[in-house]
């Protein structure tokens, strides 16, 4: 029977849960009057910046939720292989887990207190006391760090192993932790880890760079590796470089960097894309698009596999995003391509390749944040990514194709072949959804709506076509609300995680060191790209795209300038080379979100991820050989019909 504290434990972070949900319907509402209000020649002051901070409610209250759930994500490699250590493992996984919550907790307590003392107030139109949806962040933390000691405490006392349930039963095998005396002893040599751990980024000497470096790889490996939840592992790895690179204070530090991350009006958009694919997901949409498109690719070798490719080459021109182009095109793809036995090496794999689009085909925020560090057109950029991104997205179904004649006996039966007629026929239930992307999409390059509020048109046009599809009932928006919020605040904090360790990379100076390395062997024009694209693909392994971009292309940008190299065709090259990193471990963003979609093991969805890095990599190849593919739009739009 439940006790009473259990209940209620259960109940706090399910009330944390619909008042997350409450504030991803507040980011539509906000989004959706601030268009209006655009369209009509209303001044809504601060529209963007409420936005923002519903977006940060969602973000922090959904964090206990989301991890009650079991929906934050870690590398399970070794938890999974532990067997009758495997108490031990997440006693350290609790432990470690509860001690970084624990001091984001206090910081985050702290930070509205500060600025209710010296009145800090927004920058924006709305004038708003900081202080106030700062409490999102104060609560939501709070709640994470009670959810982590709830279930060290359940490991630590009780039977149990925590939220993440073992895939392979360990009934018939001895606990090697049975006993008070072992657990209490695994217990203290955690906490002793940790103090040694800080010990040895604070006691060498300041100058000791190299020293320190190694410590700080390594402790982010061995976070990572034994399985402490990834957004976690992320903060506590920045921490061990704030004290040791840095006087700055990192809990403060920490503090502003994650609110300022999570309270982001570009972020928005994120929630609202999962969202969408979440009433797809659930209501008949999805299947109907499959319905529609089964009869003409399933003509082409490999079959419905290239839904992957085509779903994600045309969402990625409507979100900009990797990670939102994933969720919606795998919330409906993967069910569907699993009911007709694809295999789920193929789903998985080119579903991480492909989703990757949404970095190069416009609008891609890194393109836009590479532009502005450069002081390159924007529009030039966007023109420039799209003949690679069709390239790209052709090569990934080349790989689906060439897999199917090389491996027919892994292929599934195939669709039932239908005349000309009828095959046009199942095309109508293709309208409904056509007609969802080309008005987000046409919103967007009509100059009426933002990324962001082109984002709000797809909840909204889902939602009605649900509607009119007599699939939306009550329970199946519920469902699709509290399942975009666990998402969104799964992501949350793995960017939460990488922007705090991006400032404290920063400190670090790793990228910087690299980069000047390279600098001092004046390479040639080849050399350099094959050496650059080493050295992306290296720290993409610890770094998000654009937080490899913001700290390199100071020192990378005279580099390339010197040796002659179109700064736009390097733009696109950056993107394909980031790309790599959205698959590629410790930190593939795009892996992390798989994992936390599917359940599978993080060295498994690398392995299927594998052949879609490799052509990637052929990709810069196509590039450095024909740089016109990246080049001839921009220039044949710069000089129009008559021009010369």
């Amino acid at each position: 029977m439940t006790t009473l504290p259990r209940r209620l434990l259960d109940a706090i972070y399910k009330t944390a849960g619909f008042g997350a949900a409450l504030a991803l319907v507040a980011i539509l509402v906000l989004v959706t009057l601030q268009m209006v209000a655009r369209w009509m020649g209303i001044l809504f002051p601060g529209g963007a910046n409420y936005a923002g901070y519903a977006m940060a409610t969602a973000s922090f209250l959904g964090l206990a939720y989301t991890f009650s759930h079991n929906e934050h994500i870690r590398v399970g490699i070794f938890v999974e292989r532990s067997g009758v250590w495997r108490r031990g493992l997440e006693i350290w996984c609790y432990t470690v887990g509860s001690a970084v919550a624990l001091y984001f907790a206090w910081h985050a307590i702290q930070t509205p207190l500060l600025s209710y003392k010296i009145n800090d107030i927004s920058q924006g139109q709305d004038g708003t006391p900081l202080w106030i949806p700062q409490i999102a962040m104060a609560v939501g933390a709070t709640l994470l760090a009670v959810a982590l000691l709830d279930n060290l405490v359940q490991v630590l006392l009780g039977s149990g192993l925590g939220v993440d349930k073992p895939l392979v039963s360990l009934e018939g095998l001895r606990d090697r932790l049975a006993s008070p005396k072992a657990r209490a002893a695994m217990f203290a040599l955690a906490l002793l880890a940790l103090y040694a751990a800080v010990n040895a980024m604070t006691g060498f000497d300041r100058d000791a760079t190299g020293l320190k470096i190694g410590v700080f790889l390594f402790v982010m490996f061995f976070l990572l590796g034994t399985g402490i939840w990834v957004g976690l592992a992320l903060m506590g790895v920045a921490y061990m470089g704030m004290i040791g690179f840095t006087p700055r204070n990192p809990g403060s530090s920490m503090a502003i960097t994650v609110w300022s991350s999570a309270s982001s009006w570009t972020l928005t958009s994120l929630p609202l894309f999962i969202w969408m694919g979440e009433i797809l997901y659930r209501t008949k949409l999805s299947e109907d698009m499959f319905k529609g498109l089964a009869p003409w690719l399933s003509r082409l070798p490999g079959g419905l596999l290239h839904t992957n490719v085509v779903g994600c080459t045309v969402f990625a021109a409507v979100s900009g995003s990797s990670a939102a182009t994933l969720m919606t095109v795998g919330k409906m793809s993967i069910p569907e391509l699993r009911k007709r036995g694809y295999p789920e090496f193929m789903i998985i794999g080119t579903l991480a390749g492909a989703a990757t689009l949404g970095l190069m085909i416009p609008p891609s925020l890194t393109l836009i944040v590479y532009g502005v560090s450069v002081q390159q057109s924007i529009t030039a950029l966007f023109m420039a990514g799209v003949l690679p991104g069709l390239v790209l997205a052709a090569m990934f179904m080349g790989y689906i194709a060439l897999w199917s004649v090389l491996r027919p006996q892994d292929a599934p039966e195939p669709e039932p072949r239908i005349g000309f007629v009828a095959a046009v026929r199942n095309s109508v239930l293709l309208l409904p959804v056509i007609a969802l992307i080309l008005t987000v999409i046409g919103s967007m390059y009509a100059g009426i709506a933002t990324a962001t509020e082109a984002a709000a048109f797809g909840v909204i046009g889902a939602l009605l076509l649900a509607l009119l599809q007599g699939s939306l009932s009550f329970a199946t928006l519920l469902e699709s609300l509290l399942g975009a919020t666990r998402t969104s605040a799964m992501i949350a904090l793995i960017l939460m995680g990488a922007a705090f360790l991006t400032l404290s990379m920063g400190f670090t100076g790793v990228p910087r060191a690299l980069a000047g390395v390279i600098a001092s062997y004046n390479l040639s024009p080849f050399a350099l790209i094959a050496a650059l694209t080493v050295f992306y693909i290296i720290i993409g392994m610890f770094l998000d795209g654009i937080s490899a971009v913001v700290l390199t292309m100071a020192i990378i940008e005279p580099m390339i300038t010197a040796a002659g190299i179109d700064l736009i065709w390097f733009g696109i090259f950056i993107v394909v080379v980031v790309e790599m990193a959205q698959i590629t471990p410790p930190v593939g963003f795009n892996l992390f979100v798989l994992q936390g979609m599917t359940k599978h093991d993080m060295s498994y969805i690398a392995r299927t991820a594998l052949p879609m890095f490799g052509i990637m990599l052929l990709m810069v190849i196509i590039l450095v050989v024909f740089p016109g593919l990246a080049t001839w739009l921009p220039e044949a739009l710069k000089q129009g019909p008559g021009g010369s």
